[in-house]
């Protein structure tokens, strides 16, 4: 006599990982209809059509719309049992970018909405609903995509959150020397200085919101890539992947931006584009620290 084996059931997903899934994804939509749109011609939330007209702005809007689907792909990733089986640096580099470049935006996004609310922009190339949906769309997409990264992790390295190690190399405290300079710019120009910038050109409330906060997220990483092995290593590598996320993500977009975009053509200086892959590099020296000292175990 033959006994079938019948094949293991599916482990249901839970619903708070579903939930953050496609809230993910949904956040995703008015951004993505608004880049579709000045892609192919639209004009929604434009008050000027022709901002969007140059080979620069299409390729931003490509980019960026690429970037969202992206953030799509990710989501999926996530939170099915499929994503596990992908190698792990697929699924780390783009959830590391996405923390990088949302991770300020959500922290800053308060002060954002009120500076929307009290700064006109009637001569901006946009309507001022653009504003609201993008950055209130990149704010949703971050504290989903967050919550979903949580639950991924937890599950497929439960030991990281009991393991320790040992201190960071030579390498890891250059990085977090260097880190510490890069902070102090940021908080320079959030108090005003204009050094390495377009010259006579102003940075708004949100802006210098925005450097205060890449600027505390680089000490906090710095604290937590010096003290990597006292207690455990869990808190402090999270604190490290935001920190340097974010010194990647935002210095990788104002390089971008600097080069490629209208501000090159209005003066900025090398010192300005210098200073952002100062901070790039130096991002990714402290993350690649970190990742050499997690246990093989975890």
């Amino acid at each position: 006599m033959t006994t079938t084996l019948a094949p293991p059931a599916r482990m249901p997903i839970p619903h708070a990982r579903l939930v953050a899934c496609y809230a993910a994804i949904l956040g995703t939509f008015p951004y993505l209809t608004l880049k579709i749109s000045w892609v192919t011609g639209g004009t929604i939330g434009l008050r000027d059509p022709s901002f969007v007209d140059s080979p620069t702005m299409v390729f931003a809007n490509l980019l960026t719309a690429g970037m969202d689907a992206v953030a799509i792909a990710l989501a999926f990733a996530l939170t099915y049992a499929w994503g596990r089986r992908i190698p792990a640096p697929l699924v780390l580099f783009p959830a590391w970018a996405a923390t990088g470049l949302l991770a300020p935006i959500v922290l800053s996004s308060p002060v954002i909405g009120v500076d929307l609310l009290r700064s006109p922009t009637s001569t901006l190339p946009l309507h001022d609903w653009v504003w609201a949906v993008v950055y209130g769309g990149f704010t949703w997409q971050g504290l989903a995509l967050l919550t979903a990264f949580v639950f991924y992790v937890r599950d497929r390295w439960p030991a990281l959150t009991s393991s320790r190690t040992r201190p960071v190399g030579t390498v890891g405290r250059i990085a977090g020397v260097a880190a510490i300079g890069t902070a102090a710019l940021h908080f320079a120009w959030a108090a005003g200085s204009t050094f390495a910038l377009v010259p006579g050109r102003t940075a708004g409330l949100s802006a210098r919101f925005l450097d205060v906060v890449v600027g505390v997220l680089t000490l906090l990483a710095v604290a937590a890539l010096l003290t990597l092995h006292r207690g455990r290593l869990w808190p402090r590598l999270v604190v490290v992947w935001t920190g340097a996320g974010s010194m990647v993500g935002w210095g990788s977009w104002m390089l971008f931006t600097t080069v490629l975009g209208g501000p090159l053509a209005e003066g900025a200086t090398l010192v300005q584009a210098a200073v952002y892959a100062v901070q790039v590099t130096v991002g990714v020296l402290a993350m690649v620290a970190v990742l050499r000292r997690i246990p093989r175990t975890a």
